[in-house]
């Protein structure tokens, strides 16, 4: 077994040790370390998740807004270089071929946003 997983393990069982040995698990402060300390834990640990769910909730939510953000007009695409639109489809995750011609790139990007989307 890995040594520093070893060392990880015991300095946790150690640490629990001293904390309920010690009473800093005694939450409620009533002298003893029982089972309404543990819910006072268990609680904490419920609101903090929920906390940090609500917080990758909202960076997803921006991610997905930022893909589906539209395209340019078709008139717009079509006045860009191969090197606009080969950029304008990296802001969206999408790789364009600028080997192909711009009329194919442009066809390319609107479908594969419409993926996305």
């Amino acid at each position: 077994m890995d040594p520093l997983l070893l060392i990880s393990i015991l300095v946790v069982v150690v640490g629990l040790g001293v904390a309920y040995f010690g009473g800093y698990l005694d939450f409620n402060k009533d002298g003893k370390v029982d089972e309404k300390d543990f819910d006072i834990l268990k609680d904490s640990a419920e609101a903090a998740i929920e906390k940090k769910v609500d917080e990758v909730k909202k960076e997803v939510k921006e991610k997905i807004a930022e893909v589906k953000a539209k395209l340019p007009t078709a008139a717009k695409l079509k006045a860009l270089t191969k090197a606009q639109l080969e950029d304008l489809g990296r802001e969206f995750g999408i790789e364009l071929d600028k080997r192909k011609t711009k009329d194919k790139m442009i066809a390319d990007l609107k479908s594969e946003h419409k993926k996305l989307n």
